[in-house]
Parts: C-alpha cells; structure tokens; sequence
C-alpha cells in the first residue's frame, strides 16, 4: 500500500511534503504565539500540523516499504544510514503526533487576549501553552533536518560527515 504510485516510489514523492510542512507548522506555530496574529494563525496551524502528522506517517511507512523492497541491510555505510534514518523518523513521527496534541490544545483552549469576554485564562493556559507549543515546534524542526540529512546523505554520499 505504501510502495508505490503508478511506477515510482512513493517515499522520494511524500518526504517532500514533509520537508516543506514542517516548517510550515512551526512557522504557523511561531505566528500563533504572539497574540497579533494569534487568529490569523488558529485554523491554519490546526489543519496544517494534523496534515503534516498524517504526511509523516505516511513517510515513515512508505519508507520502510521501499528498504524492504531494495533490500536494504546494516552493515555497510548506506546500510548504517538507513537505520539512522529509520530510528529518527520514528522519533518525529512520534515528535509530530505531540506537536499536533499540543497545538491542537492551543487553537481549541488559548484565546486571543488575557481577557475574552467573561472567560478569563489563567498565565499557564494564557503563556505556557505557547511556549510549549514554540518549543514543540522547534524540536520538530530539528528532527526534519536530522531525518533529510540522514537520508539525503544515505543516497547521495555516505560517506560524508554528519551535519550534527
């Protein structure tokens, strides 16, 4: 189910969706976090990191579909990169499903201001939520680079150092 579309493979199709969703949530996290442009950023940020989540694990299945079908064993260096890669896109697939949590949490639970009518939040809804969500954001942001890193390095030079 998750090996091919048409003739080609699908993991090279989706990582790209979420190498460029990924950003795009934390940047809509980033924006949700300051209070201007905190309903600008409410559905956007929602539709877009349950999106991004669903387009990681459709990556990491298509992923491990397309090392089965090349064969693909530890023990030489491309090997090696692979399960690196594997190991790390589980743990952003995991990181993403919390950054959805908890962005999800802020649309539903965060207002716009200290004060929305009747409805006052308490400093922990009103600030940590955000920062939770900023810090969510920039972890994911970091696993995306170290999971293309990995991958890109597995097929393009394996033998080159790690970007960190």
């Amino acid at each position: 189910m998750f090996d091919n579309l048409g003739n080609l493979p699908l993991h090279p199709l989706v990582v790209h969706a979420a190498v460029i969703g990924i950003p795009l949530a934390a940047l809509l996290a980033f924006l949700f976090a300051f209070p201007r442009t905190r309903e600008w950023a409410r559905w956007p940020l929602a539709i877009t990191v349950v999106a991004v989540t669903a387009v990681t694990f459709v990556a990491r299945q298509s992923g491990l579909a397309f090392e089965a079908a090349l064969g693909i064993r530890p023990g030489n260096p491309v090997g090696d990169l692979i399960l690196q890669h594997s190991l790390l896109a589980n743990q952003l697939f995991y990181i993403m499903i919390g950054f959805s949590v908890i962005a999800l949490l802020n649309v539903f639970i965060v207002s716009k201001r200290a004060a929305d009518g009747a409805a006052k939040q308490s400093a922990i809804l009103r600030i940590g939520l955000p920062i939770l969500l900023v810090a969510t954001a920039v972890v994911a942001l970091v696993w995306i680079v170290r999971v293309g890193d990995l991958g890109a390095r597995a097929v393009w030079n394996p033998t080159a150092p790690p970007l960190f």
